[in-house]
Order: structure tokens, then C-alpha cells, then sequence
């Protein structure tokens, strides 16, 4: 048998029933203050997961808890924070999860608060974090991601998220975790929060674990002295059903054209899922680790995704550019919107016109305006734009056009809302839509007046 960090041995449920009845025996007969280096990599899986739950007199708990000589909250024996502890198994040799190797792969570049670039939930810091059924968010600036604040140790589990129409449930791995639910008002308001507290009441969908930091139940860093494109929004009223149009995590999203209907099902050199315009989807199916996307194999839509680590700004499964504009000569790539087309099929832009989706200038804007205009190239800056356009130029907001950049004109259906370098004609900044197809823009981008412009 073999106890050493650094060394082979079978994972949690490899041994036979002879073998866990020899690690149970043994570890009966050694003291609970052995020391808080020891912790075995060699234990039968329980009946009801790897973690527990466990009665509070099995040997079990004494891998991660010691009675007289814990080292850290709550009486485990490792010192903050959690992820040392978690880590002695989730590294690869001991959980089939290798979490460190997330938060040691060069490929992930450290957080810079000053730009708001985030590419981590840190949880190597050690932070206030004490139990996840107390509420340490809700109205305070308090926001953290220690292990213990996204896990329950001793339920966790690996049974997948499924869709339903109000959002994906919570998954196995966030399985009895706290979070917010809402009560959502009209568009553009903020919902009423509750807090669930993991235990009594335990998330039933997973995006209420997401609320507890992203949204305004707690109080978020302020905006002030940051750009637009830096801007950490209030996902409660970004998300909310009421608005004009949002992407469909507590509901089906609102353009159920034939169109959108082709995008989803289209071809895609990106393509992880096929959803439909009936269709809820995952705040991880976008948020996730990039170590996860495998064009051959894709990961199930609602198996282990987790957005601990990302190499992409976002903490983002694929690339997605939205802040430095094109330079005059630079062409379309694929690449830029990989996490759009993890979805949506690349189809319609690359080339200058097609009807494939209910804007038909989509190529003309991002593949066959090299040389045109000659600003800069921050997506902040007014007027700036000196080749082919960004996605973000137009649908500035992803999660949905709640938030306008300035006094925009536009209805806040198709995820429309326009970045800061889009300037109006004179004081008009507005765009118009039929719905069916055509429809108008009076905006000046990229040197081009349209005043207006219609399609």
C-alpha cells in the first residue's frame, strides 16, 4: 500500500472489498494526531461518493480532518487555503480530477485586477471564507473563490447538469452548495435575491451558485475609472427573461427565426454542442476551463466543465476578442470568435454577403473592411476602427443589451447594443429592425457613415 505524495496508487474505488476492509482496519488503530502530512491515497469509494457523507465516528474523515492537530477552519489538516488540502488528491495521482494542474499550467496567465483581466477563480489565496452555508456575500464586498465557496466536500458527486426550461440544474460537483435564486421583475430591473444556504436549501440550478459573486446580491467592485469594455455588470439584471434579449441561461432566448435555428444546427470548425432555439444553456458551457474543448470528443453539455482556469481572458472555454479592434490590414480569422462558434455555425462570415442569417452584411463588416477608417484600435476609444469589425462592435453586451453604451436608439432584440468606438450622425445612434430580415443603422464606424443604412 502506498501513502507517499509523489507515488502510484489506485484511485478512490480501485481496490477490491479485501483491500478496503485492510485500509478501514488499519486506519482504526492509528490516532487521529498521526500528523497532518499523512493522508492516504488508498480508500474504498463509500456507497454514496467518493467524499461521503460519512457517519462522525468513521475513519474516512480522518483524511482530511484532524480532532487535535488541524491546521486550518474547521478542523482540517492542511493551513489555508482549501486548495491545499484539495489538492493532496485532485493532482493527479490520487482524484481522476487533476485541479492543480489547472492552476499550475503555464498557458494561464496570472489575474490583473488593474485591467480587469481575469483568467482564474483563485482559489490558491487564502481568504475569509469559513463555512458555505453562512451567507459571506450578500451586501458586502466580500467576494472570493476558496474551494469550499463552489464545492461541498462531502456531497459532491459526479452526476451531470440536465436542461430544463428555467436553466440547468446544478450539477453533482456544485451539489448542495449555496447560492441565490431570483425573483425577476420587469427588463432592466434587478430581481429579488434570496440565499440558499447549501444545506436547508441547496441550489437547484446552477447559475444560482453563480449569482452568489456575479450579481447584485453582493456588492461588486465599482466600475468607476474603468473602461466600458472593463466593466463588471450586474448578471441578475443581465439575465433576466423580461429583457428584450439575453443569452438563454433562465430561459429559451427570444429569436426563434429559422435563421437562428440554421445557426445553431450549422457547420462549425468550433462546434461543442447543438442547441436549439428552444434550448437553455450553462453559464460553463462559456465559462470553462479551455483544457476542456476537444473538437473530436466534445464534452458532454452538461458533464464536468469547470471554470477554474482558462489561458482565455473571461476564464472562457474558447478565444473570444472584444477589446483590441483590428489593425487596417489584418484579416477575418475564425479563431478570434471560437467561442461563438462553439455554437453557432461560422457559415456567414467569411464571405461578403449571404442570407444565411437575418443580418446579411455579417461577412461584409468582418471580413471586407481591411483599409477602412483610420482610428485606433482600443474598442473604448470613440471613432477608433481602421479595419474589419469585431462581433463586440455590435453586440458590445453578450449577456444581454441591458446595459447600453451611452443613449442608444435600439430596441435591445438580437443582442444589439454598439461598442464605444461606434459614434452616432450628429446625436442619432440608433439601429431598427423589421423582423423579417431588414431594417436600418444610423451610426458612423470605421470612418463609414450611415445615415442612414438600410438592409
Amino acid at each position: 500500500m502506498v501513502w507517499a505524495k509523489g507515488r502510484s496508487a489506485p484511485r478512490p474505488g480501485a481496490l477490491g472489498a479485501a483491500a478496503a476492509l485492510i485500509v478501514s482496519f488499519s486506519l482504526a488503530f492509528l490516532p487521529l494526531g498521526l500528523g497532518a502530512g499523512f493522508v492516504p491515497r488508498a480508500l474504498a469509494a463509500p456507497a454514496t461518493g467518493t467524499h461521503g457523507p460519512y457517519s462522525p465516528t468513521v475513519d474516512q474523515c480522518a483524511i482530511c480532518h484532524r480532532t487535535h492537530t488541524g491546521q486550518g477552519r474547521n478542523l482540517v489538516n492542511k493551513p489555508a487555503p482549501q486548495s491545499t488540502l484539495c489538492f493532496t488528491c485532485h493532482d493527479g495521482l490520487g482524484a481522476n480530477t487533476n485541479v492543480e494542474a489547472q492552476y499550475t499550467d503555464p498557458l494561464v496567465p496570472a489575474n490583473n485586477a488593474a485591467n480587469r483581466e481575469y483568467y482564474r477563480h483563485d482559489a490558491l489565496v487564502a481568504t475569509t471564507h469559513t463555512r458555505a452555508e453562512l451567507d459571506e456575500f450578500g451586501g458586502v464586498s466580500n467576494r472570493h473563490s476558496e474551494c469550499g465557496d463552489c464545492h461541498n466536500a462531502h456531497t459532491a458527486n459526479a452526476a451531470d447538469a440536465t436542461q430544463t426550461t428555467t436553466g440547468w440544474t446544478a450539477s453533482g460537483r456544485v451539489a448542495d452548495t449555496s447560492g441565490v435564486s431570483v425573483v425577476n421583475g420587469p427588463a432592466g430591473t434587478a430581481p429579488t435575491y434570496m440565499f440558499r444556504n447549501g444545506t436547508t436549501t441547496p441550489i437547484t440550478l446552477e447559475y444560482q451558485l453563480c449569482f452568489k459573486c456575479h450579481s447584485g446580491f453582493t456588492v461588486l467592485p465599482s466600475n468607476t475609472g474603468f473602461t466600458p469594455s472593463q466593466y463588471l455588470l450586474d448578471k441578475g439584471v443581465e439575465l433576466n427573461p423580461s429583457n428584450p434579449s439575453y443569452h438563454p441561461i433562465e430561459a429559451p432566448g427570444k429569436n426563434t427565426t429559422a435563421k437562428m435555428a440554421a445557426s445553431l444546427s450549422g457547420a462549425s470548425p468550433y462546434r461543442q454542442w447543438t442547441f436549439t432555439t428552444g434550448s437553455t444553456i450553462r453559464c460553463s458551457n462559456c465559462h470553462a476551463s479551455s483544457t476542456r474543448y476537444n473538437q473530436t470528443t466534445p464534452p458532454a453539455a452538461g458533464g464536468d466543465l469547470p471554470p477554474h482556469t482558462s489561458q482565455y481572458q473571461g476564464v472562457l472555454l474558447q478565444n473570444y476578442r472584444d477589446r483590441v479592434l483590428k489593425s487596417s490590414a489584418e484579416a477575418y480569422s475564425n479563431a478570434d470568435f471560437a467561442l461563438c462558434f462553439l455554437c453557432h455555425s461560422n457559415v456567414p462570415f467569411a464571405s461578403e454577403t449571404t442570407t444565411a442569417t437575418n443580418f446579411r452584411y455579417h461577412g461584409l463588416h468582418l471580413s471586407k473592411l481591411a483599409g477602412m477608417g483610420a482610428g485606433g484600435t482600443s474598442i473604448d476609444t470613440p471613432g477608433a476602427g481602421q479595419g474589419n469589425a469585431l462581433c463586440a462592435e455590435c453586440h458590445f453586451r453578450i449577456h444581454s443589451t441591458t446595459y447600453k453604451n451611452g443613449s442608444q436608439s435600439i430596441p435591445g432584440s438580437r443582442l444589439v447594443s454598439f461598442a464605444p468606438d461606434v459614434q452616432p450622425v450628429g446625436t442619432t445612434l440608433s439601429w431598427r429592425s423589421t423582423g423579417t430580415g431588414t431594417g436600418s443603422c444610423t451610426l458612423t464606424c470605421h470612418g463609414q457613415k450611415h445615415n442612414p443604412e438600410t438592409y
